[in-house]
């Protein structure tokens, strides 16, 4: 099953993917998806929604640098987003 992770600036993306996680302001990789979702508050779902309809999914992000998080969509943006902010010169 491919799993697709929505970024801040609305591209979807997958396991293995760059991506630029704004909050730690350093780029990497998408790498393990975990398989439960949580709701989309992106997409305007909450608690109540379905969980079937759930579809924001957390994943270990690994930085370029070595270290690594987890994430959801709405903590990455992709690596042109960035640039074309600044963030990546």
């Amino acid at each position: 099953m491919v799993i697709d992770i929505t970024t801040e600036d609305k591209v979807v993306l997958h396991q293995g993917d760059r991506a630029f996680n704004y909050y730690d302001m350093k780029p990497g990789v998408i790498e393990r998806i975990h398989r439960y979702p949580q709701p989309n508050t992106m997409n305007g779902q909450n608690s109540s929604t379905p969980i079937e309809e759930w579809d924001n999914y957390w994943f270990d992000f690994n930085h370029d640098d070595g270290s690594s998080t987890t994430l959801d969509g709405s903590r990455i943006c992709t690596v042109a987003f960035a640039i074309k902010k600044g963030w990546i010169k």
